[in-house]
């Protein structure tokens, strides 16, 4: 009997203790644009926004000693939350984006290429980075610009046992990579 209650007892502590990999999600931009306004009024046309990840659910890992633990997957769709975040955020630096193809003095296409966040159970270093990889297509006139993102970052974070904890830093990246875009289409 005595048996039974200790391992009882251990199987609940283990089971306490277990990481809970849940689906992160990705709360809606908050219009937190604080960037370079445009000094002239400018018309852009958002044409495109697409997810181009051959894995659109897989966000990043869960790594200990080099070795992957468990992925960390999303339920989010981030076409749409990128289309939303960033008219909100070109709305907010004095663009006009409500125009056509034909009229707008610029038309944007934003290709989503890499999502990838690693965690591992560093105590004192950063234990948590992550990397988002786009490619926006300007046109404006004849002209044609490509120009590739990286949004990087990385933090600690107290140890976490749950997937969750990670959203914040989901939508650190998300919020950064939406404003590094807007804030080279006002330089142009």
């Amino acid at each position: 009997m005595k048996s039974l209650l200790t391992l009882l007892i251990a199987l609940l502590f283990l089971a306490g203790c277990s990481y809970k990999n849940e689906m992160l999600s990705l709360k809606p931009y908050d219009s937190s644009y604080a960037g370079p306004v445009s000094k002239t009024p400018k018309t852009l046309h958002v044409r495109l926004i697409k997810d181009v990840r051959s894995d659109r659910s897989r966000i990043g890992e869960i790594v200990d000693n080099g070795k992957v633990l468990s992925p960390l997957n999303s339920d989010a769709d981030f076409q749409a939350r990128y289309a939303s975040g960033l008219n909100e955020a070109l709305r907010l630096a004095g663009f006009n984006t409500d125009t056509s193809t034909h009229i707008a003095q610029m038309v944007v296409e934003v290709y989503l290429k890499e999502i990838n966040i690693l965690y591992n159970d560093k105590n004192f270093d950063t234990n948590l980075k992550g990397e988002i990889e786009l490619e926006v297509i300007i046109r404006r006139g004849d002209e044609v610009i490509t120009q590739n993102f990286k949004q990087k970052g990385g933090k600690w974070i107290k140890p976490s046992f749950n997937s969750k904890d990670l959203e914040p830093f989901l939508y650190e990246l998300f919020s950064d990579s939406i404003d590094q875009i807007v804030t080279r289409l006002v330089k142009l």
